[in-house]
């Protein structure tokens, strides 16, 4: 891994901490499948909504969460995710300098995964950091067709409509934990 990816990865898992979010690194899609379970495990965590990507896919992560007893939902995201406990989705891109994933994709599937379950556990390839907000949307820009959806991620959900009181989780998942993962698996999110 070059220098300026490990220093951009620290960029991001500082200001991503800053804002109660959780975030690893991994040389292997295996290794993030066996973290991924580890995490599960932690929280307390017993069924989770996977949308298989390159990552995730290369890891057999179905396999290895399902193999420590856990309930893996792979399809009809729609029913299962407001019953699921976690998703998992692999995003396009990371901020460097806000410690914000960006989700570039048309599948509504990629937002059930990760808005409507109370733990998200986002992937990302380390090589997909970006330095700045304009470098991203230079990136998004540049793309041979622009998503039909880009969202942008920062920390577990946060609102403070309620009286000015700042209340975690309340439009999205209490919690947030990214991976990151330097091995080159080829394919989009």
């Amino acid at each position: 891994m070059r220098d300026d990816q490990s220093i951009l990865y620290e960029r991001f898992k500082t200001k991503l901490e800053a804002v109660s979010g959780e975030c690893y690194r991994v040389n292997t899609s295996t290794e993030a499948g066996e973290l991924v379970c580890k995490v599960m495990i932690q929280k307390g965590i017993k069924n989770v909504a996977l949308l298989d990507a390159s990552i995730s896919k290369k890891g057999n992560f179905s396999e290895l969460i399902g193999g420590k007893g856990l309930t893996v939902y792979t399809d009809n995201f729609r029913a299962v995710t407001p019953d699921a406990e976690a998703g998992i989705t692999q995003v396009n891109y990371a901020i460097a300098e806000l410690g914000t994933l960006v989700q570039a994709d048309s599948d509504v599937n990629q937002r059930l995964c990760s808005t409507l379950v109370p733990i998200h556990i986002a992937l990302v390839s380390t090589s997909s950091i970006i330095p700045t907000l304009k470098e991203t949307m230079a990136t998004l820009h540049a793309l041979p067709e622009i998503p039909g959806f880009v969202g942008f991620i920062t920390g577990p959900s946060r609102t403070s409509d309620i009286e000015r009181v700042l209340t975690i989780g309340v439009h999205g998942p209490k919690q947030l934990v990214v991976i990151f993962v330097d091995e080159e698996v080829g394919g989009a999110a």
